[in-house]
């Protein structure tokens, strides 16, 4: 399954010399680089569908789609216009723009915002029979675990440093209850869990997540609801959101999974071109059946609202663009 979702976002861009052909207006443009998160996660297709639409446009298809290391690196790369267009996250961006901070030590106040998408939720998958039945239980119990999260700059190993110090704990403490974390990309983690060699790993997607479908029908797990105190911390401190993923969303999920997320955001700089990024926010407005077919998250997004949530200022061209469809004044 993650196999057919790169394919379709290769797809998408190899298609679109014939698309190009046709289309009224042919610009031109110097290269565009989109960056996004692992190739097998939903970001890359959807970046894909976006850069084919918003390729229409214009002549050598200048729009491309490549990997990222996730939310955290992004803004570093797109704030410093190595890349024109990028995906995060708000409480990121809005980090990144201040600089002196935690996360970001120099400011990136040439960050600007394009739309927001889907949103995406943190998932805990634990093999099934594991003591571990809500993630509290890592503080109290301290299991020797094997546990898998994102590479450095990613969403996953961010929200796992959180997590550990909202209970008092830092991630090195697992090493000393006689385990082990392993920083790996979505495909890393997948293979990991399915071989045996992790009992905890954690995702930052969007359910269904077609990735935790496959793992969990191979090697039965359960996804641990988030407490309260924990979920408060996350939303206090970094404005995650409180959501639930509803019983059965998920094989072998009886239960509510009580959890947090964000819906993520397209991100640009201050220089990148204004009719650039005003065609980028035209095309996913005008274009929700194409987005959703690159990824079903995109099913409930609402286009009405993808200029709402996103932490940083406006790029001229996606603002222009609201305006002339009534969603800003």
């Amino acid at each position: 399954m993650k196999r057919r979702s790169f394919l379709a976002g290769s797809v998408g861009i190899v298609a679109a010399p014939a698309i190009a052909r046709i289309a009224q207006a042919q610009d031109r443009i110097r290269p565009v680089e989109f960056i996004t998160g692992s190739p097998t996660a939903s970001w890359f297709p959807v970046a894909a569908a976006i850069a084919e639409m918003t390729n229409r446009f214009y002549s050598g298809q200048p729009v491309s789609v490549i990997p990222g290391a996730g939310a955290v690196s992004n803004p570093v790369r797109v704030g410093r216009a190595q890349s024109d267009l990028g995906i995060s996250y708000a409480p990121f961006l809005q980090l990144a723009v201040q600089g002196n901070n935690e996360v970001y030590r120099d400011a990136l106040p040439n960050l600007r915002s394009v739309a927001s998408g889907s949103t995406n939720m943190l998932h805990f998958v634990v093999e099934r029979g594991s003591p571990i039945r809500r993630v509290r239980d890592l503080a109290e119990q301290r299991p020797r675990l094997r546990i898998g999260t994102g590479p450095n700059g990613s969403t996953e190993l961010f929200s796992m440093q959180q997590l550990f110090a909202a209970m008092n704990l830092n991630m090195r403490d697992a090493e000393t209850w006689g385990g082990r974390i392993e920083r790996l990309p979505t495909s890393g983690r997948a293979d990991g869990y399915l071989n045996r060699q992790l009992d905890l790993t954690n995702y930052f997607i969007n359910p269904p997540a077609a990735e935790i479908v496959e793992m969990l029908n191979s090697r039965p797990g359960t996804i641990l609801s988030i407490d309260d105190d924990v979920r408060d911390f996350l939303a206090q401190r970094w404005s995650f959101i409180r959501y639930d993923i509803p019983a059965n969303t998920y094989p072998g999920q009886s239960e509510v999974v009580h959890t947090v997320g964000l819906p993520y955001v397209i991100i640009t700089h201050s220089a990148a071109d204004e009719t650039l990024i005003y065609r980028v926010a035209k095309v996913m407005f005008e274009n929700k059946a194409r987005l959703a077919a690159a990824h079903s998250s995109f099913a409930d997004w609402d286009p009405r609202r993808m200029n709402q949530g996103l932490g940083i200022d406006l790029h001229p061209g996606a603002a222009r663009f609201y305006r002339e469809v009534g969603l800003l004044t």
